[in-house]
C-alpha cells in the first residue's frame, strides 16, 4: 500500500497492509492529516522512528477486527484520537496517512456518517476547546498563538470570558483584533492572567508564560501540544496544569463553523494524492488526505 513515512523528511512508499494485533482493528483511511503532532516531529521535538507512517488524526472505516476488539464491526466508521494507552498515534504507533491502518480499539470514537467531510479531522483537533471553556468562563484569560490554532481557540472562548491574545509572530494579528478581543506582542504583556492558553508550537512562549498567570492560575497545554517545556523560577508558588481532551467532536464542528474563507484557504488544504504533501507541508500547517470517492 501507499504510506507516508519518516525519513529525514515525509517520504511516500510502497509498505505493506498491517498486521492486526489483539484488541486492535484494521481500516481504510478515509481522511488523514498532517497536523500539529506530525509538524512537531518536523520541527525535531520528537524522536521518531525511521520508516514510521505519519498522520496522527484521521477517520478510518473498519475492514477487520482483531482478538477481543470483535464489539467494533467491519463497515463502522470512526474518528482516530491520538493518544491511546500506551503511545500516540503517529509517534509510537504508525498513523493515518497511508491507504489503511492499524490502530488499538480504544483510541476510536464512533462518528456518524452525516459528518463524513475533509474537515472532520480538524474537527477532531479542536474537540478539546469546550474543556477549556469549563476552566475559562468568566476569568481573564491569555491564548499565546496567534496562528490558525489561537484564532479559533479565542473565538470559541471570547463570549465567555475576558480574552486576550499574545502574539509571538503576527500571524493573523489582524484577523484576531476582528473578533473584538484584545490583540498584542508577547513581550508587551503586562498584566496577569487566571488562565493562560498555550498554543501548539509555541516553544518560546512556554519558556514564559508563568510570567503572567497569576497565583492559583490554571495553565492549559492542548492535546495536539505533545511536549511541553517549561522554565520555572519558583512564581506562582500554587498554579495547576490543565491538559484537555479529544474525543468532543460535535464542539470541533461547532469551533469551525462559520471560519472565514479566506483563513481557511490559508490554514489547510486538502488533497487526494499523498504523493503531493511533503511539498504542501512548506505552506500549510494542516494537511487532509481525502481518499478517491469509492464506488
Amino acid at each position: 500500500m501507499r504510506a507516508l513515512v519518516w525519513e529525514q523528511n515525509v517520504t511516500p512508499k510502497e509498505v505493506p497492509v498491517p498486521p492486526v494485533p489483539k484488541n486492535w482493528v484494521l481500516g481504510k483511511v478515509l481522511y488523514g492529516m498532517f497536523g500539529p503532532i506530525d509538524r512537531s516531529i518536523m520541527l525535531g521535538l520528537h524522536p521518531i522512528e525511521p520508516n514510521r507512517v505519519a498522520g496522527s488524526l484521521g477517520v478510518i472505516r473498519v475492514i477487520e477486527s482483531g482478538v477481543e476488539a470483535d464489539d467494533i464491526r467491519p463497515g463502522e466508521v470512526y474518528a482516530v484520537i491520538p493518544y491511546c494507552r500506551d503511545g500516540i498515534v503517529g509517534i509510537d504507533y504508525d498513523g493515518l496517512l497511508a491507504e489503511y491502518a492499524a490502530l488499538p480499539k480504544e483510541c476510536l470514537v464512533k462518528v456518524s456518517k452525516n459528518d463524513l467531510r475533509p474537515e472532520l479531522p480538524l474537527w477532531i483537533e479542536f474537540s478539546f476547546l469546550d474543556d477549556i471553556l469549563q476552566v475559562a468562563r468568566g476569568k481573564r484569560t491569555l491564548v499565546v498563538g496567534c496562528g490558525f490554532s489561537g484564532y479559533v481557540t479565542a473565538r470559541y472562548l471570547k463570549n465567555e470570558c475576558e480574552v486576550t491574545v499574545a502574539c509571538i509572530e503576527r500571524a493573523l494579528y489582524d484577523d484576531i483584533a476582528s473578533l473584538g478581543v484584545d490583540v498584542m506582542m508577547l513581550d508587551n504583556v503586562a498584566n496577569k492572567y487566571d488562565v493562560v492558553v498555550v498554543e501548539p508550537l509555541s516553544i518560546y512562549s512556554t519558556l514564559q508564560v508563568l510570567k503572567v498567570l497569576n497565583e492559583d492560575g490554571v495553565l492549559v497545554f492542548p492535546p495536539t501540544q505533545p511536549k511541553v517545556l517549561l522554565s520555572y523560577s519558583g512564581f506562582p508558588r500554587n498554579f495547576h496544569v490543565v491538559r484537555p481532551q479529544l474525543g468532543n467532536i460535535a464542539v470541533g464542528k461547532t469551533a469551525l463553523s462559520e471560519i472565514p474563507d479566506k483563513l481557511r484557504k490559508n490554514a489547510y488544504a486538502i488533497l487526494k494524492h499523498l504523493d503531493e504533501i511533503p511539498v504542501l507541508v512548506r505552506y500549510y500547517g494542516r494537511i487532509v488526505y481525502t481518499m478517491e470517492k469509492e464506488s
